[in-house]
């Protein structure tokens, strides 16, 4: 067989293992999307592979273009995949963690793929749009609580420093806030959880295309953590002032409470754009020198 002919074989294996690892993951996903959490917690599931397919398909040409399958280790690593979901969805099919292990073993199994097809080099150049693909996967639902309540916890302090800093009376007990005319209550739902999961991805990806220096990389991510605390604690100061000046409709619920977080996200969008902008211009000084 020549090599155009076993290059196209190899692309044709690809699309139908792309497409069996979709179906392996479709039904738990499309019963984590049907979860009334989903407003909360998964909206950004949907959108992952879409643009884990988008970073692989802008370097196709270096990663597609030579394939040296390393058949032994991906279809190990695939088996191993494979094996996992069979039995997690044949055992365990209740069981809290099912979701999250399904979908973790449908991408072990199709990353075994891409390694059995295109080998270990293109498997470590697409290392990071595979890796993303674990935002896919579902955290269950104790872990996820934990983590919300973990963010909110911590904006609560902020949100104390926040309203000494600019004068605001109040008297805190736990998580509330009595304030002039209303109480706060910073619950899990303050802790800003689409905005913050979707701060982190976005440094993770202005990382990944517009920086070199794992370091800088590093501290991008490293900011947007501290960042999404100081947003959560700024907006619900900003929630009751509005509220409290102007309509209390806005500390209610519905789209005026939202239009504020949105807000927010966006200036910490600028604030992260700055960072990378330095750090792009530190990196271009430093080649520059060498």
């Amino acid at each position: 067989m020549d090599e155009s002919k076993k290059n196209y074989l190899i692309y044709i294996l690809f699309c139908f293992f792309s497409l069996f690892a979709i179906f392996l993951s479709f039904t738990p996903i499309k019963t984590v999307l049907s979860d009334p959490r989903i407003d909360l917690y998964y909206t950004h599931i949907p959108i992952i592979p879409i643009i884990s397919a988008f970073l692989l398909f802008r370097k196709h040409k270096a990663l597609f273009s030579s394939p040296v399958p390393a058949p032994l280790l991906g279809f190990l690593v695939a088996i191993a995949g494979l094996s996992l979901h069979l039995f997690i969805r044949i055992k365990f099919p209740d069981s809290e963690y099912s979701i999250s292990l399904q979908v973790l073993s449908a991408i072990l199994f199709w990353a075994g793929t891409y390694i059995a097809l295109f080998g270990l080099n293109s498997f470590r150049q697409a290392l990071f749009p595979i890796a993303l693909l674990l935002f896919a996967v579902p955290i269950s639902e104790t872990i996820m609580d934990r983590i919300v309540l973990l963010i909110s916890s911590a904006s609560v302090p902020m949100t104390s420093l926040v309203f000494t800093l600019i004068g605001v009376p109040f008297t805190r007990e736990g998580v509330e806030f009595y304030l002039p005319v209303f109480t706060l209550v910073v619950g899990p739902e303050c802790a800003g959880w689409r905005s913050s999961i979707a701060i982190i991805i976005i440094s993770l990806l202005a990382g990944h295309l517009f920086l070199k220096k794992f370091s800088n990389k590093l501290i991008l991510v490293s900011v947007a953590i501290p960042l999404i605390i100081i947003k959560n604690g700024v907006r619900i100061v900003l929630l009751y002032l509005i509220a409290y000046y102007i309509d209390e409709r806005f500390i209610e619920g519905g789209f005026l409470h939202r239009s504020v977080g949105y807000v927010m996200f966006c200036v910490v969008l600028v604030l992260m754009g700055f960072l990378l902008r330095f750090l792009e211009k530190q990196e271009a000084r430093k080649t520059e020198e060498v």
